[in-house]
């Protein structure tokens, strides 16, 4: 009794512990190489910041020191703007934007792709002899994220794509308050964007890269379970177009590669007077590479839904045929006198049920995507080009407009 009785103690204890975990430690696909490298080297606690106070941090330390040391240097204000840094888009659209976004957009994407995740159970998908397999998956995955391994090689990579950047940036590209690149002749502003700023944004980026990586290596597990699809889910998708609700959890991802991509048109509209028309293949090339990264981990199911749809249209074609000939043999041939007795409403539900749950399993896509979901991610996208597109039209026509619209 005494043992039975401490057992259950410590159960309790761990359930106590449990909940007094943050949110972010009790959601699956949280956590990235910069999170963790902070909390190894003692400069967060265990569990790591809320989303808020690291995204301050972030621009504390990523952009507050350029606007200070650029400040000092004389650079913050030029007669030839566009050298200054208080009017480089791009450095702003970077380093107090993009940055601390990407850190606020794990409030939204980890608690949704947790739901999506769990959806598998909730669903009745996995059976319960699968569930250890898909535990396990949950398991790996939050390992993967939190590995040491992956945030070591993530700050090699970061800094070896600084250096790379750095090599083959053209002169012209690079402001005068940052110096020069190609004599390699950087103000102190400019090394601080070399050492510090640019490496914790690519450090944000390749978290992100990497949580996508873990999240499609998750979906391709899962994909190997025997899932129990329905052919006929009014879903058209075996009832697995839930996943595609992981789509919206990158919209604010979505919207930080788009203000990445913008920032250094916004400059050459500005400063060098180009029209923003000549710049719309990056803004089609970075909500191009959006979808692909976002909804790329769903094809992954193609197969297993091609799979599904075939067999639904042996199954339920059979079953639609079936109860077509049972109401056409009864009500229809040889063709009966119409009266109470043969006008059965049950004849024609039950036909007409059949047909629709076969019409559901023939209409299965390989692809459980909605488009819905694409096409926020490409309007997320352009979004941060709205403003430099409007640039292209001047402004006298703009307030033309605008008073023919108020009077």
């Amino acid at each position: 009794m005494t043992d039975v009785t401490s057992s259950v103690a410590k159960e309790v204890q761990g359930a106590d512990r449990r909940s007094h975990l943050s949110p972010e430690t009790r959601l699956a696909f949280s956590g990235s190489p910069l999170q963790n490298l902070t909390t190894w080297l003692g400069l967060t606690r265990e569990g790591g910041l809320p989303f808020a106070r690291r995204a301050v941090l972030v621009v504390i330390a990523g952009w507050v020191p350029l606007a200070l040391l650029t400040a000092v240097q004389g650079d913050l204000v030029r007669p030839d703007k566009g050298n200054a840094f208080l009017l480089d888009f791009g450095v702003h659209a970077r380093f107090l934007l993009a940055a601390p976004l990407l850190v606020l957009a794990e409030a939204i994407c980890i608690p949704r792709l947790t739901a999506v995740a769990r959806q598998f159970i909730e669903a009745g998908l996995v059976l319960d002899d699968e569930r250890p397999r898909y535990d396990a998956a949950v398991a790996s995955s939050q390992r993967l994220l939190n590995s040491p391994v992956v945030a070591i090689a993530a700050v090699v990579l970061a800094y070896s794509l600084v250096y790379l950047f750095a090599k083959v940036t053209p002169p012209d590209a690079v402001p005068g308050w940052h110096g020069q690149l190609t004599a390699f002749a950087p103000t102190p502003a400019g090394w601080w964007g070399l050492l510090i700023s640019l490496p914790l944004l690519q450090l944000l980026l390749l978290g992100w890269l990497w949580r996508i990586c873990v999240w499609t290596r998750f979906l391709w597990l899962m994909n190997r379970l025997d899932l129990h699809l329905l052919p006929a889910h009014p879903d058209h998708a075996g009832g697995l177009r839930f996943v595609s609700l992981s789509l919206e959890g990158f919209l604010p991802l979505a919207f930080v590669v788009g203000l990445i991509a913008a920032g250094p048109v916004a400059n050459q509209v500005v400063h060098h007077h180009v029209d923003p028309r000549n710049f719309k293949s990056v803004a089609f090339g970075a909500a191009g590479i959006v979808v692909l990264v976002c909804a790329g981990p769903l094809l992954t199911f193609v197969r297993r839904l091609i799979q599904a749809h075939h067999q639904g249209m042996l199954e339920y074609s059979a079953l639609a045929m079936r109860m077509g000939e049972r109401f056409r043999t009864k009500c229809l041939d040889p063709r009966p006198r119409v009266d109470q007795g043969t006008l059965d409403m049950s004849d024609f539900t039950g036909t007409n049920a059949s047909y629709s749950i076969a019409a559901n399993a023939f209409a299965i896509q390989a692809l459980p995507v909605e488009l819905r979901s694409v096409g926020l991610l490409i309007v997320t996208t352009f979004l941060p080009f709205v403003p430099v597109w409007l640039l292209a039209v001047p402004f006298d026509a703009v307030m033309k407009r605008l008073g023919d619209f108020m009077l």
